[in-house]
Order: C-alpha cells, then sequence, then structure tokens
C-alpha cells in the first residue's frame, strides 16, 4: 500500500487547524458572523478548498509548505466569493427591499394595475385616457411624472428610460423606483380621504 503525498497527510492531520484559520479568513471577509454559520461556511470553504488542491495536485511542491498552499487557494476561493456576494448585492432592488414593510398597503400590483388600465386607455385611443393620467401623476415632481410616463406608460426598459433621460440605466431605475413609492404614498392618502 502506497503512503499518501505531504499534501494529502497534512490535509488529514491539520484539518482542524485549518478550520480555525478559515473561520477568521471569513469573519474578515464579512461572509459569514453567525456562529452557526460560521462553521457551517468554513466547513464548505474546506471542502472546496481540499477539492480544488487535490484537484491539482500535480502542481504542489514536495518541498512546499501545504498551509501555505491551501490558505492560498482559500484565499482566492474567498475573493470569487466576495465578487459573487458584490454581484448579487448590485440586483435591481424591488419597491419593498426599498421602503420596507409600512408601504405595503398598496401593493406592486395593484399600484401597477391602476397606471397600467389608465396605459391601456390611451392605446385603445379612449376619450380623456391621457389627462386622466396626468392628473394621477400632477402631485408628483416634474422629474418623477417624466420616469413614470416614460417606464410604465410607454412601457420603455431601464436602459431606454436612460438614454431618454440622459442618464445611467441604473440611475433611471432609482428614480422610477422613487418616483412609484412617492405615486404609491399619494394613491394611499388619497384611498384614506376617500
Amino acid at each position: 500500500m502506497s503512503q499518501p503525498s505531504p499534501l494529502r497527510r497534512f490535509i488529514a492531520e491539520e484539518s482542524e487547524s485549518l478550520m480555525r484559520t478559515l473561520r477568521l479568513y471569513l469573519y474578515r471577509a464579512g461572509l459569514a458572523r453567525a456562529e452557526t454559520t460560521m462553521d457551517s461556511a468554513a466547513s464548505e470553504l474546506l471542502n472546496d478548498v481540499v477539492a480544488e488542491a487535490l484537484m491539482h495536485e500535480n502542481r504542489f511542491r514536495t518541498d512546499g509548505q501545504p498551509r501555505a498552499w491551501l490558505l492560498g487557494i482559500a484565499g482566492n476561493l474567498i475573493r470569487r466569493r466576495q465578487v459573487d456576494h458584490a454581484k448579487r448585492m448590485r440586483r435591481e432592488p424591488l419597491v419593498r427591499d426599498l421602503y420596507g414593510p409600512d408601504s405595503d398597503d398598496l401593493s406592486d400590483d395593484d399600484l401597477f394595475d391602476r397606471v397600467a388600465e389608465l396605459a391601456n386607455a390611451i392605446d385603445d385611443d379612449e376619450p380623456g385616457a391621457e389627462g386622466r393620467i396626468r392628473d394621477m401623476l400632477r402631485p408628483l415632481p416634474p422629474a418623477d411624472q417624466e420616469v413614470i410616463w416614460l417606464a410604465v406608460i410607454q412601457g420603455l426598459d431601464g436602459d431606454a428610460v436612460g438614454r431618454a433621460l440622459g442618464i445611467k440605466p441604473a440611475t433611471a431605475r432609482v428614480r422610477l423606483h422613487r418616483a412609484l413609492h412617492r405615486l404609491r404614498q399619494h394613491l394611499q392618502q388619497e384611498v384614506a380621504h376617500d
């Protein structure tokens, strides 16, 4: 029976020590906070490090330091996870993400249904439809009226709204969310007074 390689022997003997170090790496990287989350994240990272190391075991120099090599792999994996996490956090926010549970009285669907009904009336050439939409939007600042008109009434996507307004698409999306929030507040006040 052949002897395990120095790398495999180190992994078997030092896995608990590696786990402690990986917990610290994850904590510093901000990828896990709670103790139970930290333990499972460190265990998962250790598994990924070992899998990566064994996949590229032929690159490990037998005179090298296994701990340094394994922690280098861990560092690369953590950086990838940080990039993935940052990408997920840059997703387009939903209106409810921006404004929390207090604004749930009029749901996104209800808000869009009300505006879409009026937009359909314009598409159907219904007399006075455009005026009714303008009346509904009138309490909002002109910039809000414009972004809602472009996105909801004209049906432009974020890129097209950004081009029409001369701003970045992400900025246009944020403006639209804020404008819709203000419209929601106005409509809720209207319903409360009825």
